[in-house]
């Protein structure tokens, strides 16, 4: 059996099996290594799920994992705002280059959660900026920051894809100088289909995903940061919180 563990890693560490695959079929490898008892099979998936080289998804099989992905610290409260850390340097301090693409600024009506999140009316106008985070060429993470219309009028937040000065200094500028996180939310779930799609992720993988609120001195909510990120590569942070 050893023979065969060490067979079977080898193949997904030199690539044969590369991240993101599925083994084959139980069936397929029985034959191939030409084992007589699907518990000698069982063995070899206990083994490797131990040195996390696979993970089993239920109705899909046994996912093949990177070995040794670098994981990036996504410090969810930044020391000189209250969003997050810059991407770029959140994954500088994983020795990694990133960057955080805005895919698109869109006009739209809140559903009732957001209204609700948002203190509006379900229905009102909103302002989405969607938002695409890579860690080198990967794309593992996800945004969508989400403002009541009026409060993004005039500016560029509510039409342009890059910000001067930044979105929390321009929303100091309109009058809503960002105070404090008035709501924080972070779960795992299953991902979409859209969210597997464009994190490259297999079928039935898991992510997961953070709500911010973000309210001004008058307590009035300002934005609605959502964050999904694949959990082989992001973690969220928090870090020199005052208590």
């Amino acid at each position: 059996m050893d023979d065969i563990v060490g067979r079977r890693s080898g193949k997904i560490l030199d690539g044969t099996y590369p991240p993101g695959t599925y083994l084959p079929s139980a069936k397929k490898l029985m034959e191939q290594y030409g084992l007589g008892s699907p518990t000698t099979l069982d063995r070899v998936y206990k083994l490797l799920l131990a040195e996390g080289l696979i993970r089993r998804i239920p109705r899909y099989g046994m996912l093949v994992l990177d070995a040794t992905p670098p994981v990036v610290d996504l410090v969810l409260h930044n020391p000189t705002g209250h969003g997050p850390l810059p991407w770029p340097e959140c994954c500088k301090l994983a020795g990694l280059d990133g960057r955080l693409v805005t895919d698109s600024v869109a006009p739209g009506h809140g559903d009732h959660e957001v209204a609700t999140l948002l203190g509006i009316e379900p229905g009102a106008e909103i302002v989405t900026r969607a938002r695409t985070a890579f860690a080198g060429d990967v794309p593992v993470r996800l945004d969508e920051a989400i403002y009541p219309r009026p409060v993004v009028e005039g500016t560029p937040i509510a039409t342009e894809r890059k910000v001067p000065g930044g979105i929390y200094a321009t929303l100091a500028h309109a009058g809503h100088s960002p105070a404090a996180v008035a709501r924080r939310t972070v779960r795992a779930r299953l991902a979409t289909v859209d969210e597997t799609s464009r994190l490259k992720l297999a079928k039935g993988s898991w992510v997961l995903a953070a709500d911010q609120l973000i309210a001004d001195e008058r307590g009035r909510a300002i934005e609605l940061l959502r964050i999904v990120a694949n959990p082989a590569r992001v973690q969220f942070v928090d870090q020199a919180l005052s208590l």
